[in-house]
């Protein structure tokens, strides 16, 4: 048996003023090929579960750091890949979060998207619980970046 990638995606609207998440979809790579939105369930396999977690909280921690940065956020969108070894240990995590700001926000909240707020928020992802909870051993990937 070999390696296996776990493929989720992920969308969210942020409306003015609180910004905070709404609209939120997730959803997984199937076998099959096909995109299937994921609602939490008893009947959800565990492992996936754990996987959402693992996204969701990178998710609450992008959104709460864009939100005390004063980032007029407007979709967050992302791509999150946790390859696994044949025995289902987690070998390696890779999100890309793609941020869009709310075009009628005030013009002097864009410039806070900078690279470095960007680099501060990435940093700050790490520090979900259910990532720090990884043995060091994962290779943890986390990007974030203004689309417009």
């Amino acid at each position: 048996m070999t390696n296996r990638t776990f493929r989720f995606r992920l969308r969210s609207s942020h409306r003015a003023p609180e910004r905070t998440t709404q609209d939120l979809v997730v959803e997984f790579l199937s076998d099959s090929g096909l995109w299937e939105p994921q609602q939490l369930s008893f009947s959800m396999p565990g492992f996936r579960i754990y996987l959402i977690s693992l996204l969701l909280c990178q998710h609450f921690y992008l959104v709460a750091n864009a939100r005390e940065k004063a980032i007029p956020l407007q979709e967050v969108q992302a791509d999150f890949n946790v390859t696994t070894s044949s025995e289902w240990i987690i070998a390696s995590v890779e999100g890309a979060f793609r941020i869009r700001l709310d075009p009628g926000a005030d013009p002097a909240e864009q410039p806070l998207a900078s690279a470095e707020v960007m680099a501060f928020m990435e940093e700050r992802m790490k520090l979900c619980p259910i990532s720090k909870n990884l043995p060091e051993s994962v290779s943890k990937t986390i990007n974030v970046s203004s689309v417009a």
